[in-house]
C-alpha cells in the first residue's frame, strides 16, 4: 500500500523572495541606500551646495557695494548682471559635485567588490546600471535645484540690502529656467560620469576624464585657428550645458537643441558604460 505525499505549493511570499526575481524598484531602493550611505556623497552635496551659495552672495555684495558707491546711478543698471545671473556664478562647483557623485556611484562599488554581490542577486546588468543612473540623475537634479534656489535667495537678499534691483523682467526666463537648466546640466553630467566610470572602472580616471571633457576640451577646441574647432566645441556637453544655465530672452530653437544635446551626451556615455559592463566581469 502506498501513501500519497502532498507536494508543497509555493506561497506568494515564497514566490516574491525567490532568487532571480529582483525587481527594478528594489534595485532603485538599494542604489539609493548605497548612494546616500557613502560619506563622499554627503560631503559632496554639502560642500557643493555651500560653494554654489557663497559666490552668489559674494558677487551680489560686490555689485551692490559698487551700486551704492555710485549713488545708485541708473546708468550702472545697463551693465550690472541680474540677480539670476549672479546666482549662477557657482555652477562650476555644482558640475564638479555631479562628477564626483556620478563616478562614486559605480567606481566605489567596483573597487570594494560590492558590485559582485549586487550582480549575484540581480544578474541583469543593464537593470543594475539603469537603477544607478536613475538614482544618480534624480538625486543630482534635486540637489542642484535646491543649491541654486538657495543661491538665488542669497543673491536676492544681499543685493536687496544694498538696494540693488533684481534686473529680472520675466521670472520664468530670468530665474526658473536657468535653475532648472543647471539641474539638467548637473544630472546629465552625473550620468555621463557614471557611464565613463563603468567604462574605465577607475574613480580617479573617471573624474579626471569627465572634468577634462566638460570644462577643458571645449575651451581648447574653441581657441583653435580652424572653424571646425569652434563648431565641435559648440556641441560638446560643457558648452551645451552652460547655455542652459544662462538666462535667455525667449525659448528659441537653439536652446532646445542645447537641451537635447546635453541629455544626449549623458545617454551616450550611459549606454557605452552599459555595453562595457555587460561584456566584462565585475
Amino acid at each position: 500500500m502506498t501513501s500519497a505525499t502532498a507536494t508543497p505549493v509555493p506561497t506568494a511570499a515564497a514566490r516574491r523572495t525567490a532568487p532571480g526575481r529582483v525587481t527594478f524598484g528594489s534595485l532603485v531602493r538599494a542604489e539609493w541606500i548605497s548612494l546616500t550611505s557613502l560619506r563622499s556623497t554627503l560631503f559632496s552635496w554639502i560642500i557643493g551646495t555651500v560653494l554654489v551659495i557663497l559666490p552668489a552672495g559674494a558677487f551680489a555684495a560686490v555689485y551692490g557695494a559698487q551700486y551704492t558707491d555710485s549713488g545708485q546711478d541708473p546708468a550702472m543698471l545697463e551693465w550690472l548682471p541680474s540677480v539670476g545671473d549672479i546666482s549662477m556664478n557657482g555652477f562650476f562647483f555644482a558640475i564638479a559635485m555631479a562628477v564626483v557623485i556620478g563616478s562614486a556611484a559605480f567606481a566605489k562599488e567596483h573597487t570594494t567588490g560590492s558590485l559582485r554581490t549586487v550582480l549575484s542577486a540581480a544578474p541583469k546588468r543593464f537593470g543594475v546600471i539603469s537603477a544607478k543612473a536613475l538614482v544618480v540623475a534624480t538625486a543630482t537634479f534635486v540637489a542642484t535645484l535646491v543649491a541654486f534656489a538657495l543661491a538665488f535667495a542669497a543673491a536676492w537678499f544681499v543685493g536687496g540690502a544694498f538696494g540693488l534691483p533684481t534686473g529680472i523682467d520675466d521670472a520664468v526666463l530670468g530665474a526658473i529656467m536657468p535653475i532648472v537648466g543647471a539641474g539638467i546640466f548637473a544630472a546629465a553630467t552625473a550620468v555621463f560620469t557614471l557611464g565613463v566610470a563603468a567604462m574605465l572602472r577607475s574613480e580617479t580616471w573617471a573624474v579626471t576624464s569627465a572634468l577634462v571633457f566638460v570644462f577643458i576640451l571645449p575651451m581648447i577646441l574653441a581657441t583653435l585657428p580652424w572653424t571646425w574647432g569652434a563648431e565641435v566645441s559648440d556641441v560638446l556637453l560643457g558648452t551645451t550645458g552652460q547655455n542652459l544655465v544662462v538666462a535667455h530672452p525667449a525659448i528659441t530653437g537653439e536652446l532646445v537643441v542645447d537641451l537635447v544635446l546635453t541629455i544626449a551626451w549623458g545617454a551616450v556615455a550611459f549606454f557605452g558604460g552599459a555595453a562595457v559592463m555587460k561584456r566584462r566581469d565585475a
